[in-house]
């Protein structure tokens, strides 16, 4: 069997719906609240608390329930990923026993080394971050042992896009320092959840400042995990590719799924809405790098640019129509934006399946991953949440084959993923 590395794993998202089943009935207060309500407003449908493991318990009505299989934005995702939250304890005990079992279920289907995000509640305290961090290292270990030391595994820890993330990265440092397992095995932050609402440039500064730790505090560098471009309802594919070139113009190690970056534009039908900000943003750009943009697309002039954004004061939101000319436009900015991501050390996070469901990437034969290719970006392929997508790695590495991408591109990537760790990235080793 082939080895593999998969890099963008969400722990909690690999419990496979046998597994979760098992958790729920063990668990004497579910919290139904987090799961029925959204479900019902998502998939009109009202769950049955007082009978839930009766009505679902034939395995097949449970997955079907649990597994989310068809095209949809990110709230129907949530809804379902909504039911883990609602039976899992997430406490130490649970997350030993998740982080071992995962480890475990990934290298029987070929998974040497993987990496595995984990987020904690807004609310939790130092002691109980404390606690449930060891818990994941903790079984992180006991599942590389049980297989005989030839799976690895290393933790990530998820921020909050809308907290304090310099207290938090504070206390994730605090942490290393305080206990060797986690200093061995914590080696990456990452940003996920909802990106709408929450441009780059807010976290620059941090960013900034985490490269600059990195590079004085080796012993404890930490690699940046960002999801962008994966969901931008609130915006045009134009800001959304420009938020991805930015997340990678200010250090961001890996991008997760960037689909906006590669997916086709001349897919894209009717109108779209953005904020007044997205826009300024966007135009402020085509005036500083007007010169590198012209070889891209037809540019207006300069003057044209500021008369654009000087009749933007007065407005909140803009409409922009999906012209054929503004669709050209979006293409050729794309091409920029991957042109200016390949100088950069960054590395592209693809997740077939997810970006299928999630992303909404109708038609395989225009998945970004065949532009990431031909653009010679650096990427990997990897699995998201494999327990509710029902997925394996070698099923992720299947579709991009029927995607399009040849055997010899698919073998290089699977083997490049090895250098593109957190540890690497970060400059906490060196390529051996």
């Amino acid at each position: 069997m082939k080895q593999y590395a998969d890099l963008h794993n969400h722990l909690y998202g690999s419990i496979t719906s046998e597994f979760l089943f098992e958790m729920g009935k063990s668990n004497p207060s579910p919290r139904w609240e987090i799961f029925t309500h959204s479900y019902q407003q998502y998939y009109g449908k009202n769950i049955s608390t007082e009978t839930f493991f009766e009505d679902y318990k034939n395995p097949d009505s449970f997955r079907k329930l649990y597994q989310f299989s068809h095209h949809g934005p990110f709230p129907e995702f949530q809804a379902k990923f909504n039911l883990i939250i609602a039976l899992s304890k997430f406490n130490p005990e649970e997350i030993a026993l998740v982080a071992s079992r995962i480890v475990e279920d990934q290298f029987s289907q070929g998974v040497t080394f993987g990496e595995y995000r984990i987020m904690y509640s807004p609310k939790d305290t130092e002691e109980g971050i404390y606690e449930k961090t060891i818990a994941a290292c903790e079984g992180l270990a006991e599942g590389e042992e049980k297989t005989g030391g030839l799976a690895k595994g290393k933790l990530v820890v998820s921020l909050h896009r809308d907290g304090d993330v310099f207290q938090e990265y504070a206390l994730l440092k605090r942490l290393m320092e305080k206990n060797s397992l986690i200093r061995d095995y914590l080696v990456g932050l990452d940003f996920c959840y909802i990106e709408e609402g929450f441009p780059p440039k807010d976290k620059r500064k941090f960013l900034e400042e985490v490269n600059k730790d990195n590079v004085v505090q080796k012993d404890t560098a930490l690699s940046i995990l960002y999801h962008v471009g994966e969901s931008f309802q609130d915006k045009s594919i134009l800001s959304a590719s420009r938020w991805v070139l930015e997340t990678a113009d200010w250090g961001a190690h890996r991008l997760g799924h960037a689909i906006a970056l590669g997916l086709d534009p001349f897919s894209l039908k009717g109108k779209v809405l953005e904020s007044k900000s997205e826009r300024l943003d966007q135009m402020q750009l085509y005036y500083d790098r007007k010169e590198e943009l012209d070889s891209y697309f037809e540019m207006p002039s300069r003057e044209r640019i500021g008369n654009e954004i000087d009749s933007l004061k007065h407005k909140e939101t803009v409409e922009l129509e999906m012209s054929p000319s503004f669709l050209q436009e979006c293409f050729g900015f794309q091409n920029f934006c991957m042109d200016q991501i390949k100088k950069t050390n960054a590395v592209i996070e693809s997740c077939p399946s997810s970006n299928e469901y999630i992303g909404m990437v109708l038609d395989p034969l225009t998945h970004p991953i065949l532009r990431f290719a031909k653009h010679d970006l650096k990427f990997t392929i990897s699995t998201d949440d494999p327990g509710i997508f029902g997925t394996t790695i070698q099923e992720e590495y299947r579709k991009a084959e029927k995607i399009g991408l040849s055997a010899s591109i698919l073998e290089s990537v699977r083997l490049n993923s090895f250098l593109y760790s957190s540890e690497i990235l970060s400059g906490r080793k060196s390529v051996s």
